[in-house]
């Protein structure tokens, strides 16, 4: 089995190969979605394993490559390992693509084991969550934009929307993402990779 790992600083990518006991198991590491790309053009993984954030890249990002992914890869397994916890986030992930995996990097070794182990026919989509729980692809595409600009009302110019609607979105996001304020809500956005103007 082949696995190719986005992994920044190695640590999943040296996990899985202490797990991996077969001579037939490889690990393949790289630290962006570029590198990725590179690689899956020359090399066959039946498993891609990323973080929702890494070093060189945002959630959103992230998004966009496992979308082309699953589209160019239908048979590879995909695999979230993530430390970010945000019941709507998360959920957006499993809600808008087929067949990918979340697992908390606080997971035991024995469960991210056995799940390595399994064939891939016997391999269940992660269940689905609420719908209501989940932000709409809409509102994850209007994450960038909080975070780039300071006021709703660029964001409303820069888009070609009402302010209110930007109000609406920012309001529905807050309440999604039970952020109080904010700083909070700005301090969510740096954990997923976005860079702040502030």
């Amino acid at each position: 089995m082949n696995i190719l790992s986005i992994d920044a600083d190695n640590w999943v990518a040296q996990g899985l190969s202490a797990l991996m006991t077969s001579q037939h198991d490889q690990v393949l590491t790289c630290v962006s979605i570029n590198d990725a790309r590179r690689i899956l053009t020359y090399q066959h993984a039946d498993i891609l394993v990323v973080e929702l954030k890494t070093e060189e890249d945002n959630i959103e990002t992230i998004y966009e490559f496992l979308r082309l992914t699953q589209i160019l890869y239908p048979q590879m397994r995909i695999v979230i390992f993530t430390e970010i916890t945000d019941a709507a986030l998360l959920n957006f992930f499993v809600n808008t693509l087929s067949s990918i995996t979340l697992l908390k990097k606080s997971s035991s070794l024995a469960s991210i084991k056995r799940f390595f182990a399994l064939p891939m026919e016997s391999v269940a989509k992660t269940p689905m969550r609420s719908a209501a729980t989940s932000l709409s692809p809409q509102e994850f595409k209007m994450l960038k934009w909080f975070s780039q600009y300071s006021s709703q009302q660029e964001i409303a110019f820069k888009l070609r929307l009402n302010n209110k609607t930007i109000s609406h979105y920012k309001r529905s996001i807050y309440i999604k993402l039970y952020c109080k304020n904010n700083v909070h809500f700005h301090d969510c956005l740096k954990r997923y990779g976005f860079n702040s103007m502030d």
